[in-house]
C-alpha cells in the first residue's frame, strides 16, 4: 500500500492516541511530567504504526536533512517501491510539563521556520515536510488556537480523546 501524504501518518498519529492502547492517553500523561518528555517514545510508537501499516517505506530518524547545518530532523520517510515519489520530512513536538505553552508554541514555531527556510539537501527532494505538534494541556490548546500564524502558514488541527490535539503544518519542497 502506497503512502499517500502527512493525512496518513497523522491518521497514525491519532490512531496511536486514540485505539492502539487502551493506555496511551495515562502513559502520555505520566510521561508530560517526566523531566525528560516523551517525544523519543512518540517517534516509536508512530514509526512503528506507519511501518506496520505501510510495509514498503523505510523511516529513517533524526536525519540532517538541511544543507549547512547539524539540524536534525525527526523523520524521513521513503518509499522504498518508487523513487520518484517526495520523501516526507517530518519533525515532531511534544508538550512537556516542564515548559510553559509560551515555550511550547515556540518550539513548534522553530520547527515551521526551519521547514520554511532551511534549505533541504537535494538528496531528500523533491519533499513533502511537515511540522507536527501533539498538545495536551489546555493552555496551549488555546494558544495555538488562538496564534496568528504568519500569512501563508496554514496549521491544521485535529482534536483527540481525552484532550490531546495534534496540529500540523506543511509545505512541499521541490
Amino acid at each position: 500500500m502506497p503512502l499517500q501524504d502527512l493525512t496518513d501518518v497523522v491518521d497514525r498519529v491519532g490512531y496511536w492516541i486514540q485505539r492502539s492502547d487502551e493506555k496511551v492517553s495515562a502513559k502520555i500523561a505520566a510521561a508530560y511530567k517526566q523531566k525528560g518528555g516523551w517525544e523519543g517514545w512518540a517517534q516509536v510508537e508512530i514509526a512503528y504504526l506507519v511501518e506496520e501499516k505501510y510495509p514498503n517505506v523505510t523511516i529513517d530518524r533524526e536525519v540532517n536533512v538541511y544543507e549547512g547545518t547539524k539540524k536534525e530532523n525527526d523523520f524521513v520517510i521513503t518509499d522504498d517501491h518508487d523513487a520518484t515519489k517526495p520523501k516526507q520530512i517530518i519533525e515532531l513536538k511534544t508538550e512537556r510539563g516542564t515548559q510553559t505553552a509560551a515555550d511550547f508554541r515556540k518550539s513548534f514555531l522553530a520547527d515551521i521556520t526551519k521547514i520554511q527556510t532551511s534549505p533541504i539537501d537535494a538528496k531528500y527532494k523533491p519533499a513533502q515536510a511537515f511540522a507536527v505538534a501533539i498538545s495536551v494541556t489546555e493552555e496551549s490548546h488555546k494558544l495555538l488556537f488562538e496564534t496568528e500564524w504568519e500569512r501563508g502558514t496554514k496549521v491544521t488541527r485535529v482534536e483527540c480523546k481525552e484532550g490531546i490535539v495534534i496540529w500540523w503544518y506543511e509545505q512541499d519542497i521541490v
